[in-house]
């Protein structure tokens, strides 16, 4: 099952407009201290096929956040992109509407002081 890639730039536009979507980091716990992309929200890798089975009150009370639904615009990213392109397999498998952010931390960091790469 294929996974359709977001660039750079898409996603800056998408982060502009506050259009629809749902940007999603699937990195350890650990590795946020190095910063976040704006407006993401946090889901472990490991975490992800349960919490995308959860029922929404549940995914709320567990990540702060209001469980996405199938048909949201979900975009996961990581530190290089090989564990959002998982994390993007495993949601189309669940029948969401998931991309891959390929660049991931490594390529936000060159426009983002407040983000590093490790």
């Amino acid at each position: 099952m294929p996974v359709e890639s977001v660039t750079m730039p898409e996603l800056r536009k998408l982060i502009d407009s506050a259009l629809g979507y749902v940007l999603i980091d699937v990195r350890e716990q650990r590795e946020l201290v190095h910063g976040v992309i704006p407006t993401a929200k946090h889901i472990p890798l490991p975490e992800l096929t349960t919490a995308l089975e959860m029922p929404a009150e549940d995914f709320e009370k567990k990540y702060g956040f209001k469980k996405p639904g199938k048909k949201d615009n979900l975009v996961f990213y990581c530190r290089t992109g090989g564990r959002s392109h998982t994390a993007a397999m495993i949601a189309k498998q669940k029948g969401f509407n998931a991309k891959n952010f390929v660049g991931g931390i490594y390529e936000w960091s060159a426009i983002d002081p407040r983000v590093k790469k490790y």
